[in-house]
């Protein structure tokens, strides 16, 4: 049986056809939804949906901001976008790095027009 699943129930996480999740079911009037979503897996492997909140390009860094870090920005360089610059407001995929002042970006991907844009030379 399907269930539908809202992204923002993901709290910021991606997920990809056969990531583990947890979730209760409620039926609603356009079907079975899930609810209480739990997205199983190790912060290692995790990717996030995020936003580039700002990115100075003469500095060479920025900075994401993502609901699965509700409380902070996520710092993101230059060399960890395809590229090498995201406009302020673009959509992006990326990985999650610990590091000693906070979480890093890794492995940055524009998503959207933004993305087309950046590939195009736009």
């Amino acid at each position: 049986q399907d269930v539908f699943l809202y992204k923002g129930d993901l709290k910021g996480i991606c997920v990809d056809k056969g990531t583990n999740v947890q979730f209760t079911m409620k039926t609603t009037e356009k079907g079975t939804q899930a609810e209480n979503v739990v997205v199983i897996i190790s912060p290692d492997e995790a990717s996030y949906f995020g936003e580039i909140k700002s990115f100075n390009a003469m500095k060479g860094y920025g900075f994401i901001t993502s609901e699965a870090f509700p409380s902070q920005d996520i710092f993101l360089l230059k060399t960890d976008l395809e590229g090498g610059y995201a406009p302020g407001g673009c959509p992006c995929r990326f990985k999650v790095a610990m590091e000693e002042k906070g979480p890093s970006a890794k492995e940055v991907q524009l998503l959207g027009q933004s993305a087309m844009d950046s590939m195009w030379g736009g």
